[in-house]
């Protein structure tokens, strides 16, 4: 707060108010003021002289009774201030430490909250991320699935292909095992036709040859012919007999082999589908798992976004009452230096007075008497004077501010100690 340099004539002209008539700034200024004129000693202007100096000793009462009103009331209104002040200090401490511990509480609470808040944010971001890995890993895992699957499906192609083959096989063996069945039947039939015709020939021979030789046994020639057809027809049916069980065999075999891989194929056809069936119902739940999460991301995101908005609105408007708080405190520390400052500058000029009004008490040879019957100063001067130095009732009322240009005192100013 800037401090103008003042005088005591400047409180003494804005003390007595309206019904002030002259103003005295210094002492020497009274003294010059209520001193006797050596120059003039006629009684006549004596005479004219002491209703002047009534009135002026009558303005100078009015005003001192009326700064001492003022300076009652200031002192009331600075008693008020300072237990004020000091109601303001015991309840928020000394004003030089700076203490905000009560500003401080309830902002405590907040910032563990927000902590605590950015806590949870980082856990679930934790949480997100780690979703996030576990999806990746998981779709990872499906593309294996997927690859693995395609891999199946070709296997089960080729099974296909080699089922198909394979039955193809089957049904040419058939239709040759039918083809060797038709011909060892006809081979059958056709021998037993031999045979039939042979025994019909032999039988009908009904032939008598008579020759000139040694007798023959034509009987067990026939019998030997006969035993060495039927030992060619056993060895044929034999060796046709074992090439067709062999043959049979063989196929019995390959068929067993077919069925067998047959069975295997189907078997592991089923196991095939039956993981493509697990593994899409897998996938089915990593997806349903995947939107509930990302759904889970979306509304955590929003829910603690608008948290934090709110929270931040909160933090703002308290850092904004802190500082309403700071500004308020700072005001009154100021008004209480310009109040301690207009105290001290009161203090001051009542201290002036007092020693205006002792310096008058003891003078030795000047009394009251003397002023009464003594000249009065120049009227043009005092007149000036006057106009001069009557100060409006407004400035009584601007805790004493001083006005340079209001005052000029009859004397040399000398402006008091402070």
């Amino acid at each position: 707060m800037s401090r103008r340099p003042t005088s005591s004539a400047s409180m003494f002209g804005g003390a007595g108010g309206r019904d002030s008539r002259a103003s005295v700034s210094t002492l020497q200024g009274l003294r010059s003021a209520l001193r006797p004129d050596s120059q003039k000693t006629d009684g006549d202007s004596i005479a004219s002289a002491q209703p002047d100096d009534k009135r002026t000793m009558k303005g100078l009462n009015d005003r001192l009774s009326g700064y001492l009103g003022r300076v009652r009331q200031l002192e009331k209104s600075n008693t008020e201030l300072e237990d004020k002040i000091k109601e303001i200090l015991k309840r928020r401490g000394k004003m030089t430490d700076r203490d905000w511990e009560e500003i401080e509480k309830p902002l405590v609470e907040l910032r563990k909250q927000v902590r605590q808040k950015t806590m949870e944010n980082a856990r679930l971001i934790l949480q997100i991320d780690n979703s996030k890995l576990a999806n990746e890993d998981f779709k990872n895992k499906l593309e294996t699935e997927v690859v693995a699957r395609q891999n199946v499906d070709r296997d089960v192609a080729d099974l296909r292909k080699v089922i198909d083959d394979t039955q193809l096989s089957k049904m040419q063996l058939e239709s040759q095992i039918e083809a060797v069945r038709e011909e060892l039947a006809y081979l059958k039939k056709d021998h037993r036709d031999d045979v039939m015709s042979l025994r019909l020939k032999v039988k009908d021979s009904d032939v008598t040859v008579e020759v000139d030789s040694p007798e023959s046994n034509l009987a067990s020639t026939l019998n030997k012919i006969r035993a060495q057809y039927e030992k060619v027809a056993d060895k044929n049916r034999e060796d046709t007999e074992t090439w067709y069980s062999k043959r049979f065999d063989n196929i019995k075999i390959e068929v067993a082999k077919n069925t067998e891989s047959i069975q295997s194929s189907k078997n592991e056809l089923t196991d095939l589908r039956r993981q493509k069936q697990s593994l899409e119902i897998d996938v089915q739940a990593i997806s349903q798992m995947i939107l509930s999460l990302e759904e889970n991301l979306r509304d955590t995101e929003g829910r603690y976004g608008h948290e934090l908005g709110r929270l931040n609105r909160v933090l703002q408007q308290l850092e904004s009452e802190l500082s309403q708080v700071r500004a308020q405190v700072e005001r009154q520390a100021n008004d209480y230096e310009a109040l301690f400052n207009v105290k001290m500058k009161l203090e001051a000029e009542i201290e002036s007075y007092r020693k205006l009004l002792h310096g008058i008490d003891s003078t030795g040879d000047f009394t009251l008497e003397h002023a009464l019957k003594s000249e009065p100063p120049q009227k043009e001067p005092a007149k000036k004077s006057k106009g001069k130095e009557v100060a409006p009732k407004e400035k009584t009322e601007d805790k004493a501010q001083p006005d340079d240009k209001a005052h000029k005192p009859d004397g040399p100013a000398q402006s008091p100690a402070k």
